[in-house]
């Protein structure tokens, strides 16, 4: 299995220059079109949360390999758990479902929470399997 050595970027408020890191590195790793925009998305949700409900500062991590792409986002507060992860989308509310879209447009997503911090991981594979 080959991969790269990842990057790395602080999370501020300049999301547009991180999200066109993030889309350079995504493009380079073969990912194109509609899953591109959902890996966008989703971690501009996770970036956003960092710096609306976190402890807004943090780092994103992106790396790749063969057969996926993995996102890490980190919040230096860490208040973030996985049991807030919803499993269905809220309703009743404009916003608050960040989490549950992340759920849905990754192949995998997870929290970890450790002392001082938390982590939200996305990973997209870069050449799934064609739906039945």
């Amino acid at each position: 299995m080959t991969g790269d050595n990842g990057q790395h970027w602080p999370i501020d408020d300049d999301l547009t220059a991180l999200r066109q890191r993030l889309l350079r590195h995504a493009a380079r790793a073969g990912m194109r079109g509609e899953r591109l925009d959902d890996l966008l998305l989703a971690v501009n949700e996770a970036v956003i949360n960092v710096l609306e409900h976190g402890g807004g500062k943090g780092t994103l991590s992106i790396w790749h390999n063969d057969t996926c792409i993995t996102v890490d986002v980190i919040d230096n507060m860490g208040d973030l758990a996985p049991q807030d992860i919803p499993p269905e989308r809220p309703t009743g509310t404009v916003r608050g479902f960040g989490l549950w879209l992340m759920s849905q447009l990754c192949d995998e997503f997870s929290i970890h929470q450790a002392t001082g911090e938390s982590r939200v991981r996305l990973r997209m594979l870069l050449h799934p399997a064609p739906a039945l």
